[in-house]
């Protein structure tokens, strides 16, 4: 049995009263399950703190439900339907790619094929379990013609390569030629590369039509069900994929080589990777077959879209404006946009359901599952003059990470042993069935750059803790929740991806907005929102490290999935490849916002600086925070008061990470710096884009950078900006039973903010 005997998902991460949301359910044990709708406001079991609090709500799933273990299809592909057996082979027939394996020898891998792999009927291209070019042919009664390239490939290496059945000379032929130039491969042309291979074998099988879809980067595992499985998936790139009629000559193999169409080999389908590219990115899972004959197909699992082709020469580095030389996709076997389980219940949302962080938490006999979401107040109103933003962009971009237990580095970064529990094992155990995300990279070496809503996110439970110790993102957020309800202060609940959808218009309606305690993804429309709305009177109160960080983009016909490509710079565990750091989703280059012009200095006031795991400080005052016309946001708090020398993150509330003030990028001139911490231990360094030149004396104790800012400063229109940059700021509101100076602090903050009267603008 797994560690997580029963898990689940639901479509989307918001919802309004009235809606209807499905879940899906899987079950290792047999028997019924139990299902209740509960209202979250903390998870985290630090018995400093005051404990896991949630309430359950009466819905309409309340009740038990037979459990069923469901199946997961991993891997992309393309499927192609093929109903009319136009590719069967039933006659002479070329087929023909670029491709590039990333790890041959890893298992049998499929280009491309049309086979039944229960029965062993059709026809199949793959690279075999020993990394060798394969072409089989089978008649589904247990025969099998094949013909074997004997030279294994090279990894990362494209080649051309053709397979020919040839009906009236009796063969099977296959061909595989490099083609490597100065930037397409791994290695250049000064390699001599030995692999070219050309060779034959008798075909002597009847032709026999299997009944399963073409499929690129993969075969279908059986024809015997109503929905086609697809196992053997490819690892690596496939460029300019092709079916031709008739069997190609020698000197049709020279002319595929080199990209042309042999003029006597009329083309059966031909997809071309690159069409559809628009400025905007890649708008559609849809693949085109260019040869006029309909043979389309569409993406499953998300591969890498807008990869540098088989003829990428490297004097163009956006795939947009070079579609020629972008016609790969990098396929993967462990790739995952959706679990497509099955449903199970749908919850019909009450039309009186407060907005709120809400689960349908799911129970087999000692086991739990907790399925978040999150409810908005009814479209277009706000029910309370503050919204706390949830920043599930950034839960998609960690979801599931297993970061902590397999990078080489994660102690070094951590500072101190990774503290693992059940859900970690069980996320290393069956990646199968989880996904990554994009700190965590795919089997063949490429670092994970889409991520999913619709798979059970095993990290975004309220009572998980992350493997440092200390919990993180959306346990993290439910102590501000927590601190919310105990003030008894009235907030509203919205996402990132409402901010992506309504951008100013959502935050328009509310007198304050707050942070969750790590925004650090962000998609261009949201980061425009923040900023309209500050400049047109908002309020906003920063309540978190390392915020505003990432690119992010959205999927345009998937809104449950989300892109990011890490950059040539960032605290980062992985990079992308040269040509390849413009988002497929957006067509905008991936990276840091800070290195297109838009750090988060200019919206919050701050930026990131450093991350330490090891221990939390506090924020010591300094003079702005005594001016007379702020009196009103240190009532009660001493002049001489460390502000939040306490916590239940690392014993402070600047910890994990934190922000600083600069004006070098985009502070505003006019910002009042209340208080920094100090005091970091070695374990703290200095970001890497700050690291112009890499020398000694970049740690916490010797850095005058590695700090955290507290800030303030107001906006045009009586708007203001607040900003406690720590991601641990919010884990030291409830320390002493919610009587401590981070909760008087952030208080003082939040009830003036929410106030209909403009702020004083303070200059100087």
């Amino acid at each position: 049995m797994n560690y997580i005997p029963v898990k689940g998902y639901c479509d989307r991460p918001n919802v309004f009263p009235g809606d209807t949301l499905d879940f899906h359910v899987s079950s290792d044990l047999p028997g019924m399950y139990r299902a209740e709708l509960v209202r979250l406001f903390n998870g985290d079991l630090n018995p400093a703190g005051p404990g896991a609090a949630e309430v359950s709500v009466p819905s309409n799933v309340e009740g038990e439900y037979p459990a069923r273990q469901q199946r997961t299809q991993v891997g992309g592909y393309i499927s192609i339907p093929d109903g009319a057996s136009n590719l069967a082979g039933l006659e002479s027939m070329t087929v023909h790619a670029f491709i590039s394996a990333m790890i041959p020898g890893g298992g049998v891998q499929t280009v491309i094929s049309r086979w039944d792999d229960a029965r062993q009927e059709g026809w199949a291209l793959v690279v075999n379990a020993d990394g060798n070019l394969e072409f089989r042919v089978g008649d589904g009664d247990g025969e099998v013609d094949v013909v074997v390239s004997d030279r294994p490939l090279f990894p990362d290496t494209f080649y051309s390569v053709t397979a020919v059945i040839d009906r009236e000379g009796g063969e099977l032929r296959l061909a595989q030629s490099s083609v490597v130039n100065s930037t397409n491969s791994r290695f250049g042309k000064v390699v001599p590369i030995d692999s070219d291979f050309r060779g034959s074998s008798r075909i002597l099988l009847p032709a026999k039509a299997s009944r399963v879809p073409v499929i690129i980067a993969g075969m279908a595992e059986s024809a015997s069900s109503d929905r086609t499985w697809v196992v053997n998936n490819f690892n690596g790139k496939i460029d300019a994929p092709a079916v031709y009629r008739g069997a190609a000559t020698d000197e049709d193999l020279l002319l595929l080589d080199e990209g042309a169409q042999p003029r006597h080999l009329p083309a059966l389908a031909r997809w071309d990777f690159s069409h559809g590219f628009t400025k905007r990115g890649i708008p559609t899972d849809r693949i085109e077959d260019v040869s006029g004959r309909g043979m389309h197909g569409s993406c499953v699992n998300q591969p890498d879209l807008g990869m540098t082709g088989w003829n990428w020469r490297g004097t163009e580095e956006v795939f947009k404006y070079c579609p020629e030389e972008y016609g790969a996709i990098w396929f993967h076997s462990d790739s995952l946009d959706d679990s497509r389980w099955d449903r199970d219940f749908t919850l019909n949302i009450p039309e009186d359901l407060p907005s709120g962080c809400y689960a349908v938490k799911v129970t087999q006999g000692e086991f739990s599952d907790y399925i978040p979401f999150f409810s908005r107040p009814p479209r277009g109103t706000a029910t309370s003059k503050a919204l706390l933003l949830i920043p599930t962009m950034s839960y998609l971009a960690y979801a599931n990470t297993q970061v902590m237990q397999n990078a080489p580095s994660a102690q070094a970064v951590k500072g101190h042993v990774a503290v693992l529990e059940a859900t970690d094992l069980e996320l290393n155990l069956n990646t199968q069935i989880y996904g990554l995300s994009t700190y965590d990279y795919h089997v063949d070496g490429r670092g994970c750059q889409y991520t999913s809503w619709r798979r059970p996110i095993l990290n975004m439970r309220p009572r998980y803790r992350h493997e440092f110790g200390s919990v993180w993102q959306f346990p993290a957020d439910l102590h501000l929740v927590d601190w919310m309800h105990a003030q008894g202060i009235d907030v509203d609940i919205a996402t990132d991806h409402d901010l992506a959808a309504e951008g100013e218009d959502l935050l328009s309606r509310y007198n304050v907005v707050v942070t969750g305690t790590h925004p650090e993804y962000y998609t261009r429309e949201m980061i425009d929102a923040w900023e309209d709305y500050l400049s047109h009177g908002g309020r906003g109160m920063y309540l978190a490290g390392n915020g505003m960080y990432w690119i992010a983009s959205v999927h345009p016909e998937k809104p449950w999935l989300a892109e990011i490509r890490k950059g040539e710079v960032g605290d980062q565990p992985w990079r992308a490849r040269p040509g390849e750091m413009y988002h497929s989703t957006s067509g905008e280059r991936g990276g840091l916002w800070r290195m297109r012009a838009r750090s988060t200095a200019k919206v919050w006031g701050v930026v990131y600086t450093s991350h330490g795991m090891d221990a939390s400080t506090g924020f010591n005052q300094l003079p702005d925070s005594r001016q007379p016309e702020l009196a009103w946001m240190f009532e009660g708090i001493g002049a001489d008061e460390v502000i939040g020398d306490f916590g239940l993150v690392g014993g402070g509330a600047a910890g994990l990470e934190v922000d600083r003030y600069d004006q070098s990028l985009g502070t505003p001139p006019h910002t009042q710096l209340l208080a920094s911490s100090y005091g970091h231990t070695p374990n703290w360094a200095l970001v890497p884009e700050d690291q112009y030149c890499a020398h000694s004396g970049m740690n916490g104790p010797e850095h005058p950078l590695v700090r955290g800012d507290i800030t303030y400063f107001t906006t045009a229109e009586g708007g203001a900006m607040f900003a406690a940059p720590s991601m641990s700021w919010c884990a030291s509101l409830s320390w002493n039973d919610y009587q401590n100076n981070v909760s008087r602090l952030t208080a003082n903050v939040l009830k003036r903010f929410a106030r209909d009267e403009p702020m004083d603008e303070i200059i100087g």
